[in-house]
This record gives C-alpha cells, sequence and structure tokens, in this order.
C-alpha cells in the first residue's frame, strides 16, 4: 500500500498565492481592494509638480460641455475662474474603485469651497448605476456626464483619468491610473492653485 503524500507548506503557500492572484485577476472588487491596500502603504501617490514639468499645450479645450443628474449643462469655460478637478470614473473599474474613497476625501475638503468644482464624469453616461454606486458607499460627489466630446490628449481612453485645471482654463495636472487624491501634498497644490 502507497502511502498518502502529505502536502507541504510551500505547495499549500503556493496555492493561496495561486487563489489570489486569480481572485484579483477576475474579481473586480478584489483588485481595487488591493490597489487600495497599496495606496494605504504609500504607493500610487500623485505627483502634481511632476506633471507641471511636463505638460504640453492644450487648445480648445474650454468648449467641453457636461450634464448632471437634473439635466444641468456646464462647461469648462463657464467654470474657468475655478480650480476644476475632473475624475473620468467607471463602476465596473477595479483603479476607479480603489481611488474613489480617496477623491472623497479630497471632495470634503473642498466641497464648501466655492473656488474649487469637482466633477465626477461616469464614462458609461449611466446616472442611475452611478448614483446607486455613490449611495451605496457613502459617497456624495457631484456626478456628470460628458455630452461633447474629449480632445483625446485629455482623455485617451484609459480610466480613472484626472484632470485639474486651474482658475485660467488651463490643464495644470492630468493623471491616469489610480491614486491617492487624500495626500496633504495634492492638497496643499489644489489650495496653490486657488
Amino acid at each position: 500500500m502507497i502511502a498518502p503524500k502529505k502536502i507541504s507548506v510551500s505547495n499549500i503557500f503556493s496555492i493561496l498565492i495561486m487563489a489570489l492572484a486569480l481572485l484579483v485577476i477576475f474579481n473586480p472588487n478584489a483588485k481595487g481592494y488591493l490597489i487600495r491596500g497599496l495606496m494605504s502603504l504609500g504607493l500610487f501617490q500623485p505627483d502634481p509638480e511632476g506633471y507641471a514639468k511636463h505638460s504640453e499645450m492644450l487648445a480648445n479645450v474650454s468648449d467641453i460641455q457636461f450634464k448632471d443628474a437634473d439635466g444641468n449643462t456646464t462647461s469648462l469655460s463657464s467654470l474657468k475662474s475655478k480650480v476644476v478637478f475632473i475624475n473620468y470614473w467607471a463602476t465596473w473599474c477595479p483603479p476607479c474603485l480603489a481611488e474613489m474613497p480617496k477623491v472623497n476625501e479630497l471632495y470634503k475638503k473642498f466641497k464648501n469651497d466655492s473656488k474649487v468644482a469637482f466633477l465626477l464624469v461616469d464614462v458609461d453616461n449611466d446616472f442611475p448605476k452611478a448614483k446607486a454606486f455613490m449611495l451605496k458607499n457613502g459617497y456624495d460627489m457631484p456626478l456628470y456626464n460628458q455630452i461633447s466630446n474629449v480632445p483625446e490628449s485629455l482623455l485617451d481612453g484609459t480610466i480613472p483619468t484626472t484632470l485639474v485645471f486651474n482658475k485660467d482654463g488651463k490643464l495644470v495636472y492630468k493623471h491616469s491610473g489610480a491614486a491617492d487624491y487624500s495626500s496633504e501634498r495634492f492638497e496643499e497644490f489644489i489650495k496653490n492653485l486657488d
């Protein structure tokens, strides 16, 4: 009779790592939680100064238009006297899910500041689904849909993508991918644009 093989600790560890990898690959929420955990370790920090050094000149972006859940339209040009934080996201996007609590923290710091505007743009243009997501997670950020074309230099299809415009309507920050916008450094960056 052949004795059964014992499973070694290294085999158990390998199986657990493989199971975790598969979970992250096939479950958007798990991937979002993993990215959020890495954010808490200090990864995914936005670098506004680094962008400013490499920013390209963008023309004709003031006519980009947005619509809120109540049907009101606004344009980038109508917000020209404000610092504008725009975040393109979707409810199915793991990096978007990961950064959303940090975007919400930043929003809470500036929500009563009349010189700063936040536009959370749902790329799926599905207000009911986006509102349900916000409500479920306790976020109260202003939701918008895009109603005009966006130059590829601003949005190349990658989400999340975050844009910050200064009061003169000039793009001063662009980042594709998740980032921890709740950091003091990024808060100071927004305040200094004010």
